[in-house]
């Protein structure tokens, strides 16, 4: 059911972000400058700093965020795990004796649902609002087949579909037919890809939501594959026009090359990238708007407490182009700003229906995993989905 429409008899209860890009410009400066002198060491300090300015800014009903999380428990994870990968690496090499490093990354990625589980578990843990703890306890194996195993299923039976294809239809008969196949299937391919995003995308939220809480009570979300399924496609359809014009300015850059003319055939490679990564922006723009509206207008609290996004497509795709571009072009000096305008931007488009006075502030009484696991999983995955 779409709770989008919020009934009169509800109050609803606006967030209301303080921060300023100055001060904020003030905590980024130290940042940077700290961790250059201490060669990246002070880097997890900084992510703390920086994610506690945002959530101490951030009011809910007359309260604000708290975040908790320790610098040097993301240091101390990112240094394992750094030691670990380099480990891998280190054995792949002896026993190959190869530069190309292929095991140890797939190690990684198959553990890394794992790990988000631990970390998610953990950072959940360090936010508060009104000191009252949120919490996300969720199962390692289904985080795993839902984030990793579906996705991986869905490729290899990709894959077989496209070998039974080909085996079907025999080798092409010339070069216009070779191209006509590659072509359908990077069309087909894309489409599958997308749909596969939206069933992830659908499965992974609601994983994350109905595992979550504030307190003793819980979140919950239910979201139509289908709808996401349609959202991840008109995402794809989005930046296909920039895909062609750059498909095309690249054909023309070719044909130049084997004319033997080379001006200008850097400013042209440029205008290629750029086009790319406008393209891929504003795809982006639309399917965080669609899906975080679509995501939050179904989310509730206790079955009671609602929620509600009203974030434009036009909207995101602006603070997104002002937040890449403005920074490239300043050299990072206007990220603070642009940083505190974004987040502002979907506060201010972000509500809260029902009684919150009325919900009882009484923390989960689960301890926080303090294992072996837990500790050096805390910096793998550091954001919470819903803040």
């Amino acid at each position: 059911m779409n709770h989008s429409l919020v009934d009169e008899n509800r109050e609803v209860h606006a967030f209301h972000f303080h921060g300023k890009g100055s001060s904020f410009f003030m905590i980024c400066l130290v940042n940077v400058l700290l961790s250059i002198i201490t060669c990246g060491i002070f880097l997890p300090w900084a992510f703390v700093r920086s994610r506690r300015y945002i959530y101490e800014n951030m009011e809910l009903n007359g309260a604000r965020f708290d975040y908790h999380a320790k610098g040097s428990a993301l240091f101390l994870s990112w240094l394992i795990i750094s030691i670990i990968i380099a480990i891998l690496c280190f054995i792949e090499f002896t026993i190959t004796h190869s530069e190309e490093i292929i095991f140890a990354p797939w190690v990684i990625m198959l553990f890394f649902p794992c790990m988000a589980v631990k970390s998610l578990n953990y950072h959940a843990a360090m936010t508060s609002l009104n000191n009252v703890h949120f919490g996300f306890h969720c199962s390692m194996l289904r985080a795993w087949w839902v984030t990793l195993g579906m996705p991986i299923l869905a490729v290899v039976l990709l894959l077989f579909v496209f070998s039974g294809w080909r085996l079907l239809l025999g080798e092409p008969s010339n070069l216009n037919a070779l191209l006509i196949r590659v072509a359908c299937g990077l069309i087909i391919s894309a489409i599958v890809f997308a749909i596969i995003n939206g069933i992830v995308y659908r499965n992974w939220i609601e994983l994350f939501a109905k595992n979550t809480n504030f307190g003793i009570h819980k979140f919950n979300l239910t979201l139509n594959t289908s709808k996401c399924i349609i959202i991840s496609l008109i995402s794809l359809a989005i930046i296909v026009p920039f895909l062609l014009v750059i498909v095309k300015v690249l054909m023309a850059s070719f044909n130049r090359i084997l004319l033997g003319s080379l001006d200008g055939l850097g400013g042209l490679f440029t205008l290629t990238y750029l086009l790319y990564i406008v393209g891929l922006l504003i795809s982006f723009a639309y399917a965080f708007a669609a899906l975080r509206n679509y995501a939050f207008n179904n989310l509730t609290l206790d079955n009671d407490i609602r929620f509600h996004s009203s974030i434009t497509f036009i909207g995101m795709a602006i603070n997104l182009l002002l937040l890449t571009f403005g920074s490239l072009l300043t050299l990072g000096l206007a990220y603070p700003w642009l940083k505190i305008r974004f987040v502002r931007y979907q506060a201010n488009h972000t509500t809260v229906s029902g009684h919150l006075d009325a919900l009882e502030l009484t923390n989960d009484n689960r301890p926080l995993d303090t294992g072996i696991f837990a500790r050096i999983s805390r910096g793998a995955a550091p954001t919470l989905p819903f803040f």
